[in-house]
């Protein structure tokens, strides 16, 4: 690039601007036309806001980001605002008693007999933690919950890491996930059926379908998350 060619568009005069690069300005338009005649905007279009809010001239309405800002015009500061609108938001709802609050409801678990093989094993269904492939089987066909399966292996160092991470994060929703440990080493047919190809690996099931398959470890976080998001 060695320059611009420039039209003035008054007179149509052309002149050329050298130059070695363009830069596009884009969004020196505030896209406010829906809102002309709802809320107060000003002379060139954006969006009127109390100084040092997202409050506009109509209440329960908030405005964020470049509809708003005519200075700036930046990521993120429009990200910085859109958190301040959310959480006014949230204010107005709350102290106008239009939050409402939503739980998912608790699956009741229907409570079975243990059968000969259960005393035999050692499994219980009501326990949160388990271990073994027979106690996999059962929660993979009978748990209502969310299914947490952690494949390990004798020599496998990154899960000796884990067990105490992933331990802990199960404490968290006892009750509320079945977790339970396989030993490929152990159980390999079942580390094979499951196309585990090294250790530690995560699955997570539930109602018989898989949610999620994580290797590695991962920070405490990401699989506390999940869980939150799936139990």
């Amino acid at each position: 690039m060695s320059g611009v060619l420039l039209r003035e568009v008054n007179t149509g005069d052309q002149r050329e601007l050298e130059a070695k690069g363009l830069f596009y300005g884009i969004g020196h338009s505030p896209n406010s036309q829906l809102l002309d005649g709802q809320v107060q905007l000003d002379v060139l279009g954006y969006v009127l806001v109390e100084e040092g809010t997202s409050r506009t001239s109509v209440d329960g309405v908030f405005a964020a980001g470049d509809v708003q800002d005519h200075e700036w015009r930046q990521a993120v500061t429009a990200a910085g605002s859109g958190c301040i609108a959310a959480l006014s938001v949230e204010r107005y709802l709350t102290s106008n008693n239009l939050l409402v609050e939503f739980h998912q409801p608790v699956t009741e678990e229907v409570k079975k007999e243990l059968t000969d093989r259960d005393v035999q094993e050692g499994f219980d269904i009501s326990r949160t933690k388990h271990r073994g492939q027979y106690a996999l089987r059962k929660l993979y066909h009978e748990s209502p919950r969310l299914v947490c399966v952690l494949y390990t292996s004798p020599t496998c160092g990154p899960c000796r890491t884990l067990k105490p991470i992933l331990g802990k994060v199960i404490d968290e929703f006892d009750q509320n996930v079945h977790f339970v440990e396989i030993d490929i080493e152990e159980d390999p047919e079942i580390a094979e059926a499951a196309g585990i190809m090294g250790t530690p690996c995560v699955q997570f099931f539930k109602n018989k379908d898989m949610l999620q398959i994580v290797s590695g470890v991962k920070m405490k976080k990401e699989y506390r998350e999940f869980i939150e998001e799936n139990k």
